[in-house]
């Protein structure tokens, strides 16, 4: 009851606050649910589609009788300097080139790298190659850095 009030009005007005507040407490909990079912089924969307993975490689410009090439942290600072996501990485050669066995020339030596497909622009304007028609996933091979 309302304090300094008396008859059936004061009854009726402590009532009608009730009321309002269950029914502003029925809305709270309504949008509540709302968002965290919300929340819940964009949770469970995955942003990385395994479809939409593209491995791409750059040259470690390892030269024969030499070990100087590129480390592959240098190769994939790279790809993170241009906000590129990087999914995986492995080292990897050319097989469909011959190199001769000659000191200074180059070894084909790669590092590869999976990131999404929409990215793919980017990346080969910083220097990447992209497997393409003329060059596919059988032209190198992927091999354990270090190796």
């Amino acid at each position: 009851m309302t304090v300094g009030r008396s008859g059936p009005n004061a009854v009726f007005s402590d009532w009608q606050s009730i009321i309002n507040f269950n029914k502003v407490m029925e809305y709270i909990l309504k949008i509540n649910h709302i968002i965290l079912s919300t929340l819940a089924i964009l949770s469970g969307c995955d942003a990385s589609d395994p479809n939409n993975d593209i491995d791409v490689y750059i040259s470690t410009r390892e030269l024969q009788c030499q070990n100087n090439g590129l480390p592959i942290s240098l190769t994939k600072s790279y790809l993170l300097d241009a906000n590129i996501e990087v999914k995986s990485e492995s080292c990897g050669s050319l097989t469909q080139v011959i190199y001769a066995t000659v000191c200074g020339e180059e070894t084909g030596k790669l590092h590869v790298f999976t990131i999404d497909k929409a990215d793919s622009q980017v990346v080969e304007n910083i220097g990447f190659t992209l497997p393409s028609s003329s060059v596919s996933e059988d032209d190198y091979k992927k091999v354990e850095c270090g190796v």
